[in-house]
């Protein structure tokens, strides 16, 4: 996008070089006169800051964190956008001004409900992964927007980044995908863009990741992703192996929380040669038989994935083309698989909580993890509330009627809700 004005701070790290979208008549591309961003976590901050340097300053920005808005203004002050953004604790009132824009990107529990708001109010939104909770609930969202007339987007971030796009040609080159493996893992410990990186920890890694990688996955196959064929529960459900399908292709993809180091690899086996695009650390390298290459050359002057995908998601806002990354259709598909998902993956995890809570006395970190998840799922405890749950957990698991809760557990038709009720 050459010849574009600078506006905002946004780092260049993170961004890559500056960029505001241009309008032949007033030197602006046409974008909403509101734009509104609903989440106070590292990641809606980011899109914020990315925000502020893509829109002209006569665009609005507010920030909407009905938890966290103190520590989203202390943020916005620092950053030096304390007379840029807007920060309430509520919902952004219905639109007055000619045409606005909603980014929903809050807890995952917390998406269709704010979906459902601004659609309902006729305002294009963008969604953050999954974008519910359930394939029920997005497809619900998908059908009001329809109802509605009103644009509705997936935001599937890595279909924007150009390493991607070029490695999804040299596999088209290199003939027919006989099979896929994915390695998805997340250290404990992780700054990303100057802050430290924290999971939802009521969302399982699958519902979590899948989003990501089906999308990726679904450049490379000749078919979108349908299902998951089998799970290998590890680490309290931390650590997961699937098997997936993709049409006839076989893909294995291995997610991992709380592990060693970052890694994001992709691996594909195609007639001609096997390909991999290891982008742990972007724009990565891609290998192709023999030759090794840098992932995107352009990266430290070119607009980076979340410029490309905000602009594309604003120009549409306004009437420009559909970019057909946004298709909802791609964050449906994930929202099915990680349904038929679930199913296989609390087969798992009950099974494996019973046999390690009798030895609740030694809690280890894979116990610690999956108690977490479960007592999380409802809604965020604090840290004291959670060892508060766990303390009890353990009391009861230990103590002389033990035997009798393992076994109600066991016979129980929602053995996470007696489990929660054990722990209040």
């Amino acid at each position: 996008m050459p010849g574009f004005g600078l506006y905002g701070s946004v780092p260049a790290w993170f961004r890559g070089p500056q960029v505001a979208m241009v309008d032949s008549e007033k030197g602006f591309a046409p974008c909403p006169d509101s734009i509104a961003v609903i989440g106070g976590g590292r990641w809606a901050r980011v899109l914020t800051e990315v925000l502020c340097g893509l829109v002209p300053p006569s665009v609005g920005i507010s920030v909407h964190s009905l938890h966290n808005a103190e520590s989203v203004s202390t943020w916005a002050s620092a950053r030096g956008f304390g007379q840029r953004i807007r920060v309430l604790s509520e919902l952004p009132q219905p639109p007055s001004l000619r045409s606005s824009a909603v980014i929903v990107a809050n807890a995952a529990r917390d998406h269709e409900s704010a979906v459902e708001w601004a659609l309902s109010a006729g305002v294009p939104v963008l969604v953050e992964k999954p974008i519910a909770l359930t394939a029920a609930a997005s497809q619900r969202l998908a059908d009001l927007a329809h109802i509605r007339n009103t644009r509705f987007a997936a935001a599937h971030i890595f279909l924007f980044s150009r390493y991607l796009e070029k490695f999804s040609k040299l596999v088209a080159d290199a003939g027919n995908v006989r099979s896929l493996r994915v390695h998805w893992m997340d250290p404990q410990y992780e700054n990303r863009y100057g802050e430290h990186k924290q999971y939802d920890p009521g969302l399982p890694v699958f519902a979590d990741w899948l989003p990501h990688v089906l999308s990726i996955v679904g450049t490379l196959a000749p078919s979108s992703p349908e299902r998951c064929e089998k799970l290998e529960f590890l680490r309290g459900g931390a650590h997961l192996e699937l098997e997936l399908m993709l049409g006839n292709v076989p893909c294995s993809v291995q997610l991992v929380r709380n592990g060693d180091r970052r890694e994001r690899i992709i691996e594909v086996a195609a007639e001609k040669k096997t390909l991999q695009l290891d982008f742990s650390r972007e724009p990565g390298t891609i290998i192709s038989g023999s030759m090794t290459m840098n992932g995107d050359p352009d990266w430290e002057v070119m607009s980076r994935p979340a410029t490309r995908m905000l602009t594309a998601f604003l120009l549409w806002v306004v009437g420009e083309k559909f970019d057909s990354r946004l298709d909802i259709e791609i964050g449906l598909r994930a929202s099915r698989v990680i349904d038929q998902t679930w199913g296989m993956y609390r087969s798992a995890l009950m099974p494996w909580l019973i046999a390690r809570l009798p030895y609740i006395g030694q809690i280890d970190d894979d116990l610690r993890y999956a108690l977490t998840e479960v007592l999380h799922f409802e809604g965020p405890l604090s840290t004291t509330a959670m060892e508060q749950q766990i303390e009890r957990l353990r009391q009861q698991f230990s103590g002389t009627d033990g035997t009798r809760w393992l076994r109600e557990l066991a016979e129980a038709q929602e053995p996470a809700t007696l489990l929660r009720a054990l722990a209040a």
